[in-house]
């Protein structure tokens, strides 16, 4: 302020007419014009003395149409002087056709990092889509970073509504999924099909007369038994554990080496597939996209037929989902060791990134539709 009211005394004292006294204040401005996972990744871009660095936040990768991906956009001046960037974002579809997009105009101090929460719209459309940088005057050569997400919505197949499910009081969390899709069953006798859960199914390997007799109910009317998140439910330290199951079957729980973030369903049951793009299931939302636990299984008995509906990793006792059905007896039991705890129960809306926590998601949803689906025979449906 000192040497600014000086100045004006040096200008009047020379009998100038008028003063102006002008500040400028540097002011990060951004704005977002739209017109319409992830893991984090970086791509350094200049030109001339525009250098500066862009890196995409982790996200959540599967989503239902219309819904929102919250992301967190960061860019790094990495020049010693102030900085303008004008940047485009872009989504596109599988064909590189750009559906959306959106500029971000952003003012940068010498050496500066500023970090944007973005709430990117998904399209209402089905499909694989990716979220890049847009070629721009700040970019023109240089890899650009990309997230790819799907976009879902799942649904029933014709052959599922003809199918009602029960499942164990319990197994809260199955119910409401089951009522939120017209398929629950209000008592074991009107159902083709018994789905049991985490608990369920922790209380079945411990011995639990309560659900070993509804289990032996269901297989004797000839339904088909399906275990869901079907683990150990032991410390991660234990070699190994059996588990005696119907049919005479003991599955041994082999700790294999590390968990899977994907699996490949099998082409021969279309069941499996319907509504879905690929027979290759790559992450799903939440729990660090993991799939599969690090658990192998080793199957003993015999009279028993044992079918992989899915295989994982390089493992040859890796079958994630697996039908057991017995040569001289009634009913059919599938295993299935996908996590499908905590990515059922549909929100309002996604979160934000919660590395570890499994979150819904709308794939996990329609593999499950489609399980209950290829699990009931012909003869079976009404």
């Amino acid at each position: 302020m000192f040497l600014i009211l000086t100045e004006i005394r040096i200008f009047k004292t020379r009998d100038m007419d008028f003063v102006i006294v002008k500040k400028l204040l540097l002011i990060c401005l951004i704005w977002m014009i739209p017109e319409w996972s992830c893991q984090a990744s970086s791509a350094p871009s200049s030109v001339g003395v525009k250098n500066y660095q862009v890196t995409f936040g982790p996200c959540y990768d599967n989503f239902l149409p219309g819904s929102l991906n919250r992301m967190e956009i960061t860019f790094k001046n990495n020049s010693t002087g102030n900085l303008l960037v004008s940047q485009e974002l872009a989504v596109l579809d599988s064909s590189g056709m750009k559906v959306w997009k959106t500029i971000i105009n952003i003012d940068m101090a010498s050496s500066g990092v500023s970090a944007i929460p973005l709430l990117i719209p998904v399209p209402k459309i089905q499909g694989r889509f990716t979220l890049t940088l847009g070629r721009s005057s700040d970019i023109n050569s240089g890899p650009i970073p990309s997230a790819v997400f799907n976009v879902i919505q799942p649904k029933k197949s014709p052959r599922l509504s003809k199918i009602l499910v029960y499942s164990p009081d319990s197994d809260a969390g199955l119910n409401v999924f089951l009522k939120t899709w017209g398929i629950k069953a209000p008592m074991l006798s009107w159902a083709q099909v018994l789905l049991c859960g985490k608990i369920s199914w922790r209380r079945f390997a411990e011995g639990d007369p309560e659900i070993t007799q509804l289990v032996a109910r269901a297989l004797k009317r000839e339904m088909s038994v399906i275990f869901l998140d079907f683990d150990p439910s032991v410390p991660a330290e234990s070699a190994r554990k059996k588990v005696m199951l119907p049919f005479g079957v003991t599955v041994n729980f082999i700790s294999g080496k590390t968990p899977e973030m994907s699996f490949v369903l099998k082409s021969v049951y279309p069941e499996l597939n319907y509504n879905l793009k690929s027979d290759h299931v790559f992450r799903w939302n939440g729990f660090d996209g993991i799939t599969v636990p690090s658990t192998d299984l080793l199957f003993e008995g015999k009279g028993v037929k044992i079918s992989a509906y899915a295989t994982s990793g390089e493992s040859s006792k890796r079958f994630p989902v697996v039908e057991l059905t017995p040569k001289n007896g009634k009913g059919k039991l599938y295993l299935s060791q996908l996590i499908m705890d905590g990515r059922l129960e549909e929100p309002i809306q996604l979160g934000r990134y919660k590395p570890g926590i499994p979150e819904y998601d709308p794939m996990a949803v329609q593999f499950l539709l489609n399980l209950i689906s290829a699990s009931v025979g012909d003869n079976l449906l009404k």
